[in-house]
């Protein structure tokens, strides 16, 4: 991760509504990169697939794969987005939705007045209490987008 992509993932965080969510992305960003079984494979979208330069998010993919798995987006409000493949997991990430809306107390979609994305998970981090909450779901939607591969 370079010098510059931490000074732009910061711009992506202040976006969040409350302190709380804007610490939550940090954290996310850094078991990503330095904490995750996975750490090692992880890599920034943009460094890959768009010369290094932002669009509307920090996207995360794998060293050894070619799909977004997650990535912290001013889209839809500003979320966090679980990316599980519409080819092979759209009914799993049907699911997942159902789950973390259930833990979460809230129902994402009474939020967002747009079409939701088949084979994506989204998630308010303004609901999140902590980390270890959402860190199953991320770590399947890792392992979920290599299986696509």
């Amino acid at each position: 991760m370079t010098k510059n992509a931490k000074k732009s993932n910061e711009f992506f965080y202040q976006l969040f509504k409350t302190s709380k969510a804007r610490e939550l992305a940090r954290e996310i960003n850094d078991y990503l990169y330095f904490e995750s079984p996975y750490q090692n494979e992880v890599e920034d979208y943009h460094e890959r697939y768009k010369n290094g330069q932002r669009t509307d998010c920090i996207g995360y993919i794998s060293k050894i794969g070619n799909y977004k798995f997650a990535t912290i987006t001013v889209a839809r409000k500003v979320c966090f987005v679980l990316h599980l493949g519409n080819k092979f997991h759209t009914e799993r990430a049907i699911q997942m939705q159902k789950e973390i809306d259930e833990l979460l107390k809230h129902n994402y979609q009474s939020t967002d007045n747009t079409k939701l994305t088949q084979g994506e998970v989204y998630i308010r981090l303004e609901w999140v209490e902590e980390l270890a909450q959402i860190k199953p779901f991320i770590d399947e939607a890792y392992r979920l987008r290599l299986i696509s591969m």
